[in-house]
């Protein structure tokens, strides 16, 4: 009979343990990147949209479509919620209008596949070099 006791896990148990462990890690790893993108560019798209409804308002108390963020009343609110995109008015008319929300360069978007979101009076802006209707909104 043997009377050695079990005292515990191999060096190489060990090691197959923590070889498995990175493996899952480098599968999942980029599939949680790839989420974290989409939610936050579905905030930045969310941001954009909160300008539009500004904007409607505040062209039918003044004839005309807001300059500025300031001038909608959103002075601090020129970034979306975790400052991952910085959101400005690009251009403004009593007519039409062009909001966009680029990423922040020091933020985890920097890079980021979609670029720069764009909404105007009629929507989600798409022409130019704004991101994708397709692909990104």
């Amino acid at each position: 009979m043997n009377n050695k006791k079990n005292r515990g896990m191999t060096l190489v148990e060990l090691l197959i343990v923590v070889a498995i462990v990175a493996i899952l890690a480098s599968v999942a790893l980029p599939s949680w990147n790839s989420q974290v993108q989409k939610a936050r560019r579905a905030d930045a798209r969310n941001t954009l949209m909160f300008v539009q409804v500004e904007q409607e308002k505040y062209r039918a108390d003044n004839g005309s479509y807001a300059s500025s963020m300031s001038a909608l009343g959103l002075s601090t609110y020129n970034s979306t919620s975790r400052d991952y995109y910085n959101v400005s008015i690009v251009s403004s008319s009593a007519t039409a209008f062009v909001a966009s929300a680029a990423p922040n360069t020091n933020g985890g978007q920097n890079g980021d596949s979609c670029g720069t979101f764009a909404i105007n009076q009629s929507g989600p802006d798409g022409s130019g070099s704004y991101a994708s209707l397709t692909d990104c909104w």
